[in-house]
């Protein structure tokens, strides 16, 4: 397993690179010089950078050191007591390892291609319900490993066990990958994004006669105003028992921050979704009262037709995006026209390879319509969705930091966490149509 401190120490290195990459970014893209609150920002953080990676060239050279030190010391002892009970390789050789007899998989729970004749599980069930004695003997040999006073790595599981985790469902992140992205960076300072309020329209006039300037031909109608989208701060920990990390797969860490990961998704998604559906001062749409209503007619399909209408009345373009809960989404691909043919067909899937899709994710076509659904659109009825352009909506998010904190409450467990800043902004309101349906019969 790699370094954790080096791990953590790259991480804040890279943090401060996007960070000065970011400030120099704007200000190239505002045609402008660093102000000076954003110059001495880049000084103090070029500053820390630069004694961070001072700090992990010192501490990658000890790492590759200890590493050769290792490989020649295992290349000594390979004809060593320990080393005698090796398998041979397929080449007819003695086979090398780094590793002691002590933390090497045993082999009683390898897949049967691999010439494995016991079940983890089934050995499990026998050694606990029925005491059996060889049973218990292969888990003892198994989970060898584990005994700390030994200086064991840990339990060595059997790969096809590790692949077959479950961890917790969720759907992740939809809609939040669709809409327009905004990088912060590691700065969390609102954005102010200016905008044009009142246009010179009524400026432009016939003149009554020949040389001569109708009176109040021009006023000063130009305004404008700003949108600020203001990130906020998110954070979330995990206590892990030392015995758990101990005691367990090398990966249980990577497992744990993956499921961390994956509800900082989760939550991303539900902001994205609520911003999109809460928009104020929207175009016009439709209202079901009735799933009946809702699929009498093909009412549904002319009510995205008519948001597509809506959207591109705010001149900016047709909308190229719905977005809807997954009952919403299975009420559309059900629609069908009188010879049976659906109406919303799933004309996109996935990617796949040899072995099978490799995404779950279906994209549906309503008249030119990219229709996709989400966790995060709620399901319980006066049921929305929202036809809209993608663009209208703005998700500014800046680097997830993972952390850790040895003996936060002392040494029993391990702190483990994740925090960063995620702001969203619909910046036209017009462009998104919101459609609803009442109840549910």
């Amino acid at each position: 397993m790699p370094n954790p401190y080096l791990v953590r120490l790259r991480e804040q290195h890279d943090a401060l690179r996007s960070s000065i990459e970011g400030l120099q970014t704007r200000a190239a893209e505002g045609n402008r010089d660093l102000s000076e609150e954003e110059l001495r920002s880049v000084t103090e953080q070029a500053t820390q950078l630069k004694a961070l990676t001072d700090q992990i060239e010192s501490l990658t050279e000890v790492e590759t050191r200890s590493r050769r030190v290792g490989e020649l010391a295992a290349s000594l002892n390979e004809d060593s007591d320990e080393d005698k009970n090796v398998p041979l390789s397929l080449g007819g050789e003695q086979s090398r390892s780094r590793t002691t007899t002590r933390d090497r998989d045993p082999g009683h729970y390898r897949s049967v291609a691999a010439g494995g004749q016991h079940s983890f599980f089934g050995d499990h069930f026998r050694a606990v319900k029925h005491g059996d004695v060889e049973a218990k003997k292969r888990l003892d040999e198994h989970m060898r490993a584990v005994t700390q006073a030994s200086g064991g790595v840990g339990i060595v599981p059997p790969k096809w066990l590790l692949d077959e985790h479950q961890t917790l469902a969720r759907q992740n992140r939809v809609v939040a990958d669709l809409v327009r992205h905004i990088d912060l960076g590691q700065d969390p300072r609102p954005l102010v994004l200016s905008k044009q309020t009142g246009g010179t329209d009524a400026n432009i006039t016939t003149q009554s006669a020949e040389g001569a300037n109708n009176a109040g031909w021009g006023t000063d109608r130009y305004t404008s105003d700003v949108d600020t989208l203001t990130p906020v701060f998110k954070a979330a920990w995990q206590d892990v028992s030392r015995q758990l990390l101990d005691a367990s797969t090398p990966a249980v860490d990577a497992l744990i921050f993956g499921d961390l990961r994956s509800a900082w998704d989760a939550v991303v998604e539900g902001l994205t979704c609520a911003a999109i559906l809460g928009a104020s001062g929207t175009a016009a749409g439709t209202t079901f009262a009735t799933e009946a209503a809702f699929k009498a007619s093909a009412a549904a399909i002319d009510a995205v037709v008519d948001a597509q209408t809506a959207v591109a009345g705010d001149q900016r373009g047709p909308a190229d995006l719905a977005v809807m809960n997954f009952r919403r989404f299975g009420a559309f691909r059900k629609l069908k026209d009188n010879n049976n043919r659906p109406l919303m067909p799933v004309s996109r899937y996935g990617p796949q390879n040899a072995n099978g899709a490799l995404d779950n994710r279906l994209i549906g076509d309503i008249e030119g319509v990219d229709a996709v659904a989400s966790a995060g659109v709620p399901t319980a009825y006066a049921e929305k969705y929202a036809v809209l352009r993608r663009n209208a909506v703005l998700l500014a998010e800046s680097g997830v930091q993972d952390f850790t904190y040895e003996q936060a409450g002392g040494p029993a467990f391990v702190r483990m966490g994740l925090w960063g800043y995620v702001g969203t902004l619909v910046r036209n309101p017009g462009s998104i149509s919101i459609q609803t349906v009442t109840a549910a019969s």
